[in-house]
């Protein structure tokens, strides 16, 4: 249930509650005091007054038949007094002596009335809570009964206020009581389950404020809380991957600082060296001085040949090299290029095999950037070929998104732990990098980013036999826009 529908129920049950309760326990109360002992409050205040004023009718009924001897007349009367007072237990009867003429009373109040018939003159017997008169009218005799007569004095009825007063007390306190408890348990209803949720929370940023990112608040509630706590597992997870891209990217940059030194010291150390020699005579004669010069040279190209391919990486990069994008067939794109390269790897010691699987799929490339990816693959694995003569094969397929074209040597391969690192700036298999001959650890890099920017990927996997695959990406084009976002112009 969602904390906004418990608040709901909760503020209408601290109206209803309350008010159901104290209703019954009033009436209970009222009950057992009044209903149990059979009193009424206005009875007690004013039972003397309606028995005196009873008995005055009485005698005023008396009179009035020894003027006019009526007995129909009088009989009349008595159902009026009777029907009036009959909620009061009054009631009047006429008797002949012991015999009854006209009677509104009880029988259980028999013995009473034949107690006042058996005196001669006007008589009032009262017992327990029953009150006879009697009254003579001529030959006929006028009885009055009061069934629930009470006879109260001042006092009496200071004592019935007074308990009333504290029963009035009473019965506030209690109300209070339970407007209290309910509150308390509506409280409960409500803020427990807050305060249990917001204590999940808390202590899932204490975790995350602590360094452990990896903490997730486990949550199976479904109200507003569940959103929150989604969210929060949302931000600790985005924030770990930001922490660890931080720190890949703190250890990318020391690597690419302690590559980009190693591989610009190494050729810098050999000119310093050669140009040393010539200097020193070393080199006297002019046979000598002619090689030192051509590998200076050499030296020198290497040099710029990794400064550009760092500038090419980082261009690449932070997007800023722009990309002429056509729409190709791919099959017939790859065929072409690598026909017209093949002859010149074969004289390297690479044997190319081309074998197309695909159908006319197209997709959207830089022609350019395309040959270049395609070639420092293939110079990765001159580099590191092994055999004689060396083979790659270059296989095209596709399924229903994309394309997929893959190298695969019969090279040495690279251990498992390598795959994932093969395209990372200056990574080399060899840690010492002591062979520069063997590449700077650019070209596969620079593969990477221009997959990326193309909107495909990139993949690494020994073959089984023995030897690397790279396995390329392009997602297939139907003749829109798709890839715009990930190229310049």
């Amino acid at each position: 249930m969602s904390i906004k529908r418990r608040l709901f129920f909760s503020n209408i049950l601290m109206l209803i509650i309350p008010v159901i309760l104290g209703f019954l326990v009033v009436g209970g109360i009222a009950l057992i005091f009044l209903g149990v002992t059979g009193y009424s409050f206005n009875r007690i205040l004013y039972d003397d007054e309606y028995f005196k004023h009873a008995v005055e009718q009485t005698s005023d009924f008396s009179d009035e038949w020894l003027l006019n001897n009526d007995l129909e007349s009088l009989k009349a009367e008595l159902t009026k007094f009777n029907a009036q007072y009959k909620d009061f237990g009054l009631s009047l009867s006429i008797y002949q002596d012991q015999e009854e003429i006209y009677s509104a009373t009880a029988s259980k109040n028999k013995p009473f009335i034949d107690i006042v018939l058996s005196q001669d003159e006007r008589h009032l017997f009262v017992m327990d809570d029953t009150a006879v008169y009697r009254e003579n009218a001529g030959q006929y005799s006028i009885v009055l009964v009061d069934s629930n007569y009470l006879r109260y004095s001042g006092d009496n009825y200071e004592n019935y206020r007074s308990s009333l007063i504290s029963l009035g007390i009473f019965m506030f306190l209690l109300f209070i009581v339970i407007i209290l408890l309910t509150n308390r348990f509506l409280t409960q209803f409500v803020f427990n389950k807050i305060t249990e949720s917001l204590d999940k929370l808390v202590y899932g940023v204490h975790q995350v404020r602590d360094g452990q990112l990896d903490y997730r608040i486990e949550y199976s509630g479904e109200d507003e809380f569940s959103g929150i706590c989604s969210d929060f597992n949302e931000m600790a997870q985005r924030l770990l991957e930001f922490v660890n891209g931080k720190q890949k990217d703190e250890a990318n940059r020391k690597e690419l600082i302690a590559g980009i030194s190693h591989d610009l010291r190494t050729p810098l150390t050999s000119i310093k060296a050669y140009v040393e020699g010539i200097e020193k005579g070393i080199a006297s004669t002019p046979v000598i001085q002619k090689h030192y010069l051509n590998i200076i040279k050499e030296k020198t190209n290497d040099l710029e040949y990794i400064v550009n391919q760092l500038f090419l990486f980082s261009k690449i990069d932070i997007g800023e090299f722009p990309f002429n994008l056509e729409r190709v067939e791919i099959s017939a794109e790859l065929k072409g290029f690598i026909g017209s390269i093949s002859g010149e790897y074969q004289k390297k010691g690479l044997v190319i095999d081309f074998n197309n699987q695909s159908e006319q799929e197209y997709v959207k490339i830089d022609r350019i950037q395309l040959q270049n990816a395609i070639i420092n693959i293939l110079e990765n694995s001159v580099k590191y070929k092994n055999k004689e003569p060396a083979t790659i094969d270059i296989t095209i397929w596709d399924d229903e998104e994309d394309v997929f074209v893959s190298f695969s040597d019969n090279g040495p391969g690279v251990p498992c732990e390598a795959l994932e690192h093969l395209f990372d700036i200056f990574y080399r298999v060899d840690p010492s990098r002591s062979n520069l001959s063997k590449g700077s650890g650019l070209g596969l890099a620079i593969t990477a980013k221009i997959l990326e920017r193309l909107g495909g990927s990139i993949r690494a996997e020994n073959v089984i036999n023995g030897g690397l695959s790279i396995v390329l990406r392009f997602p297939l084009d139907a003749g829109g826009d798709s890839i715009e976002e990930n190229s310049n112009y």
